[in-house]
């Protein structure tokens, strides 16, 4: 790593991935805010088999966006030194 500051780019790096966790925090609140919303409003005329869905559903698409997510900062860790990704 010729001539690149690694302690900058740990640095940099950090707070790449707080932006991460922070993408993450935000979308489960919103996300989580939607189902919520949906299962109150419809109350007692949704059956506990459809909450359940719902809450299944949710589960998922949490799971796959943080795997998108951490998916993103492994391809940041691997190549920012090669792309000079924080210069």
């Amino acid at each position: 790593m010729d001539g690149i500051n690694e302690a900058k780019y740990n640095s940099a790096f950090a707070k790449d991935t707080f932006l991460i966790l922070g993408a993450i925090a935000l979308l489960i609140v919103i996300e989580g805010y939607v189902v919520f919303t949906i299962l109150s409003e419809a109350g007692s005329a949704v059956s506990p088999a459809i909450q359940g869905i719902y809450i299944l559903f949710f589960g998922l698409v949490v799971g796959i966006e943080t795997i998108g997510y951490m998916q993103v900062r492994r391809s940041i860790k691997q190549h920012m030194f090669d792309f000079k990704y924080y210069d």
